[in-house]
């Protein structure tokens, strides 16, 4: 997988070592506290899954944000679709282009792994992130429908 290093910002793959970490971020995102232990024995699946790629940025050691990529053979495509399932970047770190180099890594890893395309889903409500994903070269082209299955 490319890595990307500048004077400021490193982005690299996580490892298990940085399970509290990323849980902490994935807190942050959804704005809720995740049962631990699941949490962790599916960081552990993942990582051990070579269809996904995780990656955090880092400057002085400080973590400024984190991606995950999904790989995934699509029929309807006939090809290899990556799909960003999670992005975050710490607040202190938004509006210094994390999330361009967060991104641009994801785009650069799905092109080497053969991937024709990359897609991503944001909540409904997040219009900045909207905004960041257009002006990212990212294009509104579908809609997705979630149904929950624990109250059925």
């Amino acid at each position: 997988m490319p890595e990307t290093t500048s004077p400021h910002i490193i982005l690299r793959p996580t490892t298990a070592q940085d399970e509290d970490t990323v849980y902490h971020l994935m807190c942050e995102l959804e704005q809720c506290e995740f049962d631990r232990l699941a949490f962790a024995k599916g960081y552990a699946l993942n990582l051990a899954n070579p269809n996904m790629h995780y990656a955090l940025a880092t400057q002085n050691n400080e973590v400024l944000g984190f991606i995950s990529l999904h790989l995934q053979y699509h029929l309807h495509h006939v090809n290899w679709i990556a799909e960003i399932q999670e992005l975050i970047i710490t607040p202190q770190a938004r509006g210094a282009g994390v999330g361009k180099r967060l991104l641009r890594w994801a785009e650069d890893t799905a092109r080497e792994l053969g991937a024709e395309q990359t897609e991503l889903s944001t909540r409904a409500t997040r219009y900045d992130a909207h905004r960041f994903y257009q002006r990212e070269g990212y294009l509104h082209t579908h809609f997705r429908f979630v149904k929950p299955l624990s109250d059925q």
